[in-house]
C-alpha cells in the first residue's frame, strides 16, 4: 500500500516518511468506513489511496482556497473529487433507525 502511493506521488514521497503516508492511509479509511458504513473492501482500500494522496498534496495548505503569486494563480477543490464521491456515494450504507 505504502509503495503504490508512493508511485503514485512521484518525486513528491521524497517529502513524506512512511509513518506519515501510512498515518494518512489510516485515516482515508477511517473516513470511508464511516462514511460507507462498511468495512473497507478492494476497491474501497484503491480510493483510500487517491484520498491519502490528496491529504498529502494539501498538507500545510488546509483552509487556504486559492493563492496567486508571480503571475501564477492556484485554486484548491473543496471535499474530494467527484470520481471519489461516486464510488463512496455507490458503496454507502444506508443505516435504518
Amino acid at each position: 500500500m505504502i509503495d503504490n502511493i508512493k508511485l503514485l506521488l512521484g518525486d513528491a514521497s521524497n517529502n513524506f516518511s512512511d509513518e506519515l503516508i501510512t498515518l494518512c492511509y489510516e485515516m482515508s479509511i477511517g473516513e470511508i468506513e464511516a462514511y460507507c458504513n462498511r468495512t473497507a473492501d478492494k476497491e474501497l482500500e484503491m480510493i483510500a489511496q487517491k484520498m491519502t494522496i490528496i491529504k498529502l498534496n494539501r498538507m500545510n495548505s488546509e483552509g487556504l482556497q486559492s493563492q496567486s503569486f508571480s503571475g501564477v494563480s492556484v485554486n484548491y477543490i473543496d471535499g474530494y473529487p467527484a470520481d471519489i464521491q461516486t464510488v463512496l456515494n455507490r458503496k454507502r450504507k444506508i443505516k435504518v433507525v
